[in-house]
Parts: structure tokens; sequence; C-alpha cells
């Protein structure tokens, strides 16, 4: 718990904290906020899922473009620009969508809409490197953005859900990306932000992208957002059938509680483990609840606690990923590689959000939940074979130096 108050104590970082966990809202709001936006009009599961798709691949993309200008450029006017055409987007797809006389257009505008979410959680992530001295401390801090942005993510689906009853799917899409430039705007006008500059230290030509280590942890980054990707389109195909749209939220939010329960343990002790350790056993967790939410899938009951289960595990395979960085990445292309390792998670969920809404229209929600824990398991065999570039020796990494 001491790292966890060290960083509260950092007068500097509240404020930028605030504004992660606000930008993160509408990241949990807009992907069920869309698919179910677009299912409303074309009355298309698999349409719905290819809408998400779109946004998840425009985040990615975003995401990657957003962390090399502000390692060039800095953070503040980067984030305000974007944040700003992040809520225009929104209100331009629900104005025009239903008039459109392309029906592409709704998955054209949910990629642009997602090219600029903010990325106000990378440029956290850096702050807290800049500023929380001591190994344990960071690690501590990383654990408290993983739980404040689980917490975000768990709020956003249930302000989805209320959204749906009050107003209906196109609401949901404008608030996100209302919120989307007001946390953008809020991060940049705060000192740490404007003080921050990125590092002199140039990264050798190539030094990024050779990096084998970061190479194997952004694919099984990739690898969990296919997965992730999958069960997002299960988990509202198995309202669907059970219940209603409007629980989806409800259950996608149960995931979030147990990514946060699981993160604050995480977070709270210290681990003799390597990350690189910590991240095959989450992923071996991870693979055996998937295959219980498949089992469950045929009752809400059951599948609550199975998908609360899956987020125990999710949530430290998140962690130990974001503490290898500090071992992987050069110092001065830490927000490349930060923007890159959610990037890839991002274009492995959009992927699986297409080939959800495929095997969930053809097959069914359960076979879906199925695919998801046959493939994790296939990426925990991989990360298992090259272990060992997770591990590089000291000082191994160029341009490697720690607060």
């Amino acid at each position: 718990m001491q790292g966890y108050l060290h960083v509260l104590r950092t007068s500097a970082l509240r404020v930028p904290l605030l504004a992660t966990v606000l930008g993160a809202l509408p990241i949990g709001m807009l992907g069920l906020a869309l698919l179910l936006y677009v299912h409303r009009l074309t009355g298309s599961l698999a349409a719905g899922g290819l809408a998400a798709a779109a946004f998840g691949l425009g985040n990615a993309a975003g995401m990657a473009v957003q962390g090399r200008l502000i390692d060039r450029y800095g953070q503040a006017r980067i984030l305000a620009l974007v944040g700003t055409a992040c809520a225009a987007w929104g209100v331009l797809l629900v104005a025009a969508a239903p008039a459109a006389p392309w029906q592409g257009f709704a998955v054209v505008a949910s990629a642009g809409m997602g090219s600029c979410v903010p990325a106000t959680t990378g440029s956290m992530r850096v702050l807290l490197a800049e500023s929380v001295r001591g190994a344990e401390a960071r690690t501590a801090g990383y654990a408290l953005l993983a739980v404040l942005f689980q917490l975000a993510l768990l709020t956003g689906p249930l302000v989805t859900s209320l959204l749906l009853v009050l107003a209906g799917p196109g609401a949901a899409v404008v608030t996100g990306g209302l919120l989307s430039g007001g946390a953008a705007l809020l991060f940049s006008t705060t000192r740490a932000s404007r003080d921050w500059s990125p590092a002199r230290t140039a990264v050798r030509r190539g030094g990024v992208r050779r990096n084998r280590g970061l190479a194997v942890l952004l694919l099984l980054a990739a690898g969990s957002g296919l997965s992730a990707g999958i069960v997002l389109v299960a988990v509202p195909a198995a309202a669907l059938a059970l219940g209603t749209a409007a629980e989806s939220g409800v259950l996608i939010a149960t995931v979030s509680a147990g990514e946060i329960v699981a993160g604050l343990a995480f977070g709270a002790r210290r681990w003799r483990w390597s990350a690189a350790r910590l991240l095959l056993v989450a992923l071996a967790g991870s693979a055996v609840t998937a295959g219980l939410a498949a089992w469950a899938a045929s009752s809400l009951a059951l599948l609550f606690p199975a998908l609360f289960l899956v987020g125990v595990c999710g949530g430290p395979s998140a962690i130990a990923s974001s503490a290898l960085l500090d071992t992987l990445a050069p110092r001065s292309a830490l927000t490349r590689s930060y923007t890159l390792l959610v990037s890839a998670w991002l274009v492995g969920g959009a992927v699986g959000n297409a080939v959800g809404g495929a095997v969930t229209e053809s097959l069914g929600h359960r076979q879906a939940f199925a695919l998801s824990a046959c493939w994790i398991t296939v990426l925990l065999g991989t990360g298992a074979l090259f272990r060992r570039t997770l591990e590089p020796a000291p000082g191994a990494v160029e341009g490697e130096r720690r607060p």
C-alpha cells in the first residue's frame, strides 16, 4: 500500500490521474455504444461488430501516431487537438449516419472517431515513469493506473446501459465523444503535462522495431486483444439471447470489476517473480476462465461470476505487460512503445470484434467464448516459447535509463 500512497501524495499527478480516468470512461462506452447503434440502424449484429472493429482499428492507428508525435512535440498540444476532433466525429456520426445513402458511412465515421481518442493513458504512464522514484513504487503506480483505467471501463458500460434506456445508443456515442474531448483538454492544461518534454537522446534508427523482446510483448498484446474483442461481441450477443441489450453493459462491467479487484491486489504485494513469469501465469488463468465462460454461457446467472473471473486474470496481465516496458523499451521512445503496446491490443481487439461478430451470427455466443479460450491457450504457448526474450540482460536495451 505504501507505493499507492506515494503516488497519490504526489500533487502534480492528481489532476492528470483524474483526467486519465475521465478519458478512459468513453473507451468503456464507445465500443459497445457503436456496436448497438449500428445494430439498431442496420438490424445486423455483424454490421455492429464491423463498426466496433473499425473503431478499434482507428484507435490503434491513432494511438501509434500520437505516440510518435508526443515523443517529438510534447503532450499538451497533441492531446488537445485530437480530443477536440474526437468530440466532433461523435456528433457527425450520429447526426449524419441515419440519412447517409451509403451504409458504410457509419463504419468509416467509427474509424475516424477511434483514430482521435486521445492518448491520455499513455501520457499518464510516461508521467509516472518520470515522476515516481523507485522500481517498487513505479510498479504500484502502474497498477494504480490500470485499476483506475478499469474502474472507468467498468463505469463506461453502466453509463451506456443507462443511456440506452433513457435516450438510445446514439446519445451514448455523442456523450462518449464529448467526454474524450473534455478529458484531453483537462489533461493538457495540467502543469505536469505542459512541463513534460521529450527525451533529447535519439533512438537508433530501427531501434524500437528491432527490439525482439518488445516485438514478442507486442505480439502477446495483439493476441490478448483478439481474445478480448471476441468476448466484447459475445457478451452482448449472450445478453440479447438470454435477456435484454441493456444487460450487456452490466456483463461487461463485471469483467472490469474482476480486473479492478485483481489489479489492487497485484499492486499492493511485492512480487519475487519476474514480470514475464507473472504475465504467463495470468495468460494461463485467462485460458481457463475463458473456457469456464463458454461453459456458463447458457445462463446469465452463471455467466456473471464466470466473466468476473475472466477479469481477475486479465488485470494482472495488463499490469505485467506495462511493467515489462521499463526493461524492454528505450526511455527516449517510452511513449511510442506504450502506445504501440496499446495499439497492438486494439488491432487484435478489432480483428476479434469482426471474428466475434461472424462467429456469434453463424454459430452462437457460446462458441465465440470457446474460440476465445482456445486462442489464449495458443497465445500462452507462444509466450512460453519466447520467454527468454522478455527478460533481457541489464543494459541490453539501448537508451535504457530510469529515474
